[in-house]
């Protein structure tokens, strides 16, 4: 025997006890010891995080107890995530009187809203990064605490103080907009029935250029909202609202039996994945299964089970000459991505098969949210290949908001500045108050 071990013949758990007491940098130089030490610790990309817990009034009836910013995680990890990213606290909530939580997220940043307990009291909307301590405040007419569904507020990329846009369902059939642009910020509440076909709400997702909101309402319809951010005389010009298909009933733009399915899935959202558009259906768990007539004039019937999952794809109408119309059309793959659905922005993740990540960021998974009878919600994988939908660990301290957190490329490719290999573009995670 040696008088003096090598550092690589280390037992792989005293690694992980020493990497567990490191920040990020430390972290990601950890793994670059060795080849040993770079296989006994997981990379802190394959690890996609989640909200904990809304801070309760602490029982005055006129404060709320708002705690730090923390991290749950769904695997084993969960205290090592948290602690890796180091994340600032915000003060801009420190006047609200009531409890706070988590209503959009993306690139790095988060919304975070608290309404007042006071009469006539407006709420607090926050637009935070919890990596630099950068706030924003935004306009209180994107948070209603009625909502009845759960708030969700999604954003322009890249936001900054001077420039940037909000966009927030905040009721069934409203939908607030706020625009800022050199300095100048202007905000206004939509009505959904007059202007997009008397339907309710389902989803809003940004483009990744921050001018166009998509908005998916109950019965699979899209509308689409241009926000026209330059100024015009002083004035941020008006704001445009057309149907994405125009022309014809919007049962005919899907085929059947989807134009049926369409009115038995209530969960759905909308998917933004390499410059196509996709909608995800599901019918929630605890909605029990559906048996239905396939169609007006079809007498077989058609079963829905409980937590089915259908994804659909647009089709654009094809270049000047083609006579197909516009359309949504069955879609069995999606493109070697990963989709997380949450009460944010969908994010998609290009899949990790085959390594340790995959059984967080497999491609051709959709990653879901479905609420618990305890008032939390707990995390799905749906394979589009199998059509089966897994529960997966639970994180610690329950989750209470159903959204996913994304680091933004930089702050994911530590480990490339530490010669270690070129990380992912994007790690998920996903966070509260």
């Amino acid at each position: 025997m040696p008088t003096h071990r090598r550092w690589a013949d280390l037992h792989a758990g005293l690694v992980s006890r020493v990497a567990d007491l490191c920040a990020l940098q430390g972290y990601a130089s950890c793994r670059a010891v060795c080849a040993s030490w770079r296989a006994a610790l997981p990379p802190p990309t394959s690890r996609p995080l989640a909200p904990v817990v809304v801070p309760a009034d602490d029982g005055c009836g006129d404060t709320a107890s708002h705690e730090p910013l923390s991290l749950a995680v769904c695997s084993v990890h969960a205290q090592r995530w948290s602690r890796l990213l180091g994340l600032r606290q915000p003060s801009g909530l420190a006047n609200a009187t009531g409890a706070s939580r988590c209503v959009g997220a993306r690139d790095g940043w988060v919304v975070l809203a608290a309404a007042n307990a006071k009469a006539g009291a407006a709420s607090v909307v926050l637009l935070f990064n919890p990596l630099t301590g950068v706030e924003i405040p935004l306009h209180a007419s994107l948070y209603d605490p009625k909502c009845e569904s759960p708030p969700k507020v999604v954003f322009s990329p890249c936001p900054t103080v001077r420039d940037f846009a909000a966009v927030s369902i905040c009721r069934r059939n409203r939908l607030a907009v706020q625009r800022t642009t050199d300095g100048y910020s202007s905000s206004l509440v939509l009505d959904t029935a007059a202007l997009m076909d008397g339907a309710d709400l389902a989803d809003v997702a940004f483009d990744d250029n921050g001018r166009v909101v998509y908005c998916l309402m109950r019965h699979g319809a899209v509308h689409v909202l241009r926000l026209n951010r330059r100024r015009h005389r002083g004035r941020l010009r008006p704001i445009e609202i057309e149907p994405l298909v125009t022309g014809g009933s919007t049962d005919a733009v899907f085929p059947a039996p989807y134009d049926t399915i369409a009115r038995f899935t209530e969960a759905k959202n909308l998917v933004l994945c390499d410059g196509a558009l996709y909608q995800v259906w599901r019918r929630p768990s605890g909605a029990g299964s559906a048996v239905v007539p396939a169609g007006i004039y079809d007498q077989q019937l058609l079963r829905i089970p409980e937590s089915a999952v259908f994804v659909l794809r647009y089709e654009p109408a094809p270049p000047a000459g083609g006579s197909r119309p516009p359309c949504w059309s069955e879609s069995k793959d999606l493109g070697g991505h990963a989709v997380f659905l949450g009460a944010n922005d969908a994010a998609a993740v290009r899949g990790h098969d085959g390594d340790g990540a995959a059984e967080l960021m497999s491609g051709g998974c959709l990653y879901y949210w479905a609420s618990r009878a305890e008032g939390d919600y707990e995390a799905f994988a749906y394979s589009m290949a199998d059509r089966i939908s897994t529960r997966l660990p639970p994180a610690t301290g329950g989750v209470s908001s159903p959204l996913w957190y994304f680091l933004p490329a930089g702050a994911a490719n530590v480990e490339a500045t530490t010669a270690m290999e070129a990380a992912s573009d994007e790690v998920s995670v996903a966070v509260t108050v």
